[in-house]
């Protein structure tokens, strides 16, 4: 592939359903740092040596709070989540374990706004920073594969006071791997996936549980240029959430969702961008909503 084209990500702390509260909703506050959805289009082929910039923005809204049924739980739930996250990512010659050595990091700045049970909150911070000291791309041909691990610090706002907060107040750490197939010219196929181990919440001795998560996407080359597709997330709660040593709710309030839509990728002279807009189904203890993702690819 060529170097502008053949570029996937790992993994962002975008937060598209950031920090609600520190009531007992799965994933404290129903969210995570994941990024779900930020990956999709050459989510495993990674560049060659050098320094890169991205840009990704989001739009988040959901109009309702879905419990462990998949019913509304919140009246007058809406949240809308606007978050700019600019990720440096550095790709080295280095061997390492037969794959080539890079590094990444990523800082969000997000806008949240926050409307329950009759009250409006309103919130523009950084969010949490994520870094990537250990990442290894693998192959140059049909077949790209990518691991790494990141971790998430806690730098972000947060006051346990606070309804809606951009920091999480926990550290994650969290191993990834991704994979991008050519299987015929014009034709890509990739997936993204991650397991986040979370620790304690000092503040609220809340530990918010396990997860597992994919990104996927799809795409077939029109033009030289121009790229359609379908890409989507899943996200699944593996233990329990628990506080003070309790599963909350009784059942560990675990989330859930799956999304999928259509996404589009245009390569210009040097950079690339793609969109995508999803839709969530299947949502348990989380936000329900719908998402639009941007990305711009810009090699230094």
């Amino acid at each position: 592939m060529k170097r502008k084209a053949a570029f996937g990500l790992i993994s962002l702390a975008a937060c598209a359903c950031t920090a609600l509260s520190t009531t007992a909703w799965a994933t404290e506050g129903g969210s995570d740092t994941i990024g779900e959805g930020a990956e999709a289009f050459f989510a495993g082929a990674l560049p060659p040596a050098g320094l890169y910039g991205l840009l990704y923005y989001t739009h988040y809204f959901a109009s309702r709070f879905n419990d462990s049924h998949g019913n509304s739980s919140v009246p007058g739930f809406k949240l809308n989540a606007d978050v700019l996250i600019p990720r440096l990512i550095w790709m080295s010659n280095l061997s390492l374990l037969g794959g080539r050595y890079g590094a990444y990091a990523v800082l969000p700045m997000e806008h949240l706004v926050l409307d329950m049970g009759g009250a409006s909150f309103d919130r523009t911070n950084l969010g949490d920073l994520i870094v990537s000291p250990a990442l290894i791309a693998w192959g140059d041909g049909s077949l790209r594969t990518v691991a790494a691990l990141e971790f998430v610090l806690p730098t972000g706002q947060y006051d346990v006071n606070s309804p809606l907060n951009t920091g999480k107040h926990y550290y994650t750490v969290r191993p990834i791997f991704g994979i991008s197939w050519f299987p015929t010219p014009g034709l890509e196929m990739s997936a993204k996936v991650t397991y986040s181990f979370n620790t304690i919440n000092t503040a609220t001795d809340y530990h918010s549980g396990q997860l597992f998560h994919f990104d996927y996407g799809a795409s077939y080359a029109v033009t030289t240029k121009a790229r359609v597709g379908i890409a989507g997330y899943f996200v699944k709660q593996t233990t329990d959430d628990t506080q003070h040593g309790v599963s909350v709710n009784g059942d560990g309030f675990r989330g859930q969702v799956f999304a999928v839509g259509p996404g589009f990728r245009y390569e210009f002279a040097k950079c690339s961008i793609d969109v995508r807009v999803v839709k969530e189904f299947f949502v348990k203890n989380r936000p329900s909503g719908e998402a639009v993702w941007a990305r711009a690819v810009i090699p230094f």
